[in-house]
């Protein structure tokens, strides 16, 4: 190889290491239209359920994978904690293998957070709060979500996304609002919406 040849191979180099970089910044950034209070009585209502359930698990990586049931449970007095500090968690939600015809193709367009443990005040300023996650649709990123730090519901909406049998939905913590004693992030709801 000639010394002029040398610049070319290092910029070449350099475009490779910064790839994923380049990939991870062009998946949109999306904010929260922020609305009422976590109220239990504001619990349910239309979401992606009015086409099927999923399994909701939760992990650090895919052999720490639990059952998360409290993050779709329509229970406000209920809250998912990581059990590690920090960010990095990944919570899934997995469609089922088998759907009826009339379920394919369903649309999942947003979702709906209640960030925190929210039973009381002191508990949502003890534990850390979610500051962004990434958005995945079967491994491929669609979204990034920056949450606000409040007590209050959290609407995200993006272009459809069409489900079909065996898909899956992964959320990616990737920071978080520290916590006063606590810096294990807590979720109290998430709500998929879609099918109508």
């Amino acid at each position: 190889m000639c010394l002029r040849q040398l610049p070319l191979v290092f910029s070449f180099l350099a475009l490779m290491v910064s790839l994923p970089a380049i990939r991870a910044s062009s998946i949109p950034l999306i904010k929260p239209k922020v609305g009422d209070p976590v109220l239990q009585e504001l619990m349910g209502g239309c979401s992606l359920r009015c086409a099927f359930f999923w399994e909701t698990l939760a992990g650090s990586s895919a052999s720490t994978m639990a059952p998360a049931s409290e993050l779709c449970d329509d229970d406000a007095s209920t809250a998912w904690t990581s059990p590690t500090p920090g960010p990095g968690e990944i919570i899934q939600f997995h469609i089922p293998k088998k759907l009826p015809k009339e379920c394919r193709d369903t649309p999942f367009y947003g979702m709906n957070f209640a960030n925190g443990v929210i039973r009381t005040l002191e508990e949502f300023r003890a534990y850390a709060r979610v500051k962004t996650m990434t958005l995945s649709v079967n491994h491929k990123a669609i979204a990034r979500f920056h949450l606000a730090d409040t007590w209050r519901w959290q609407d995200f909406h993006f272009e459809d996304i069409m489900l079909n049998q065996g898909d899956l939905i992964e959320l990616t913590i990737d920071e978080i609002y520290p916590g006063k004693t606590s810096q294990q992030p807590g979720i109290t709801e998430i709500v998929l919406q879609g099918a109508h």
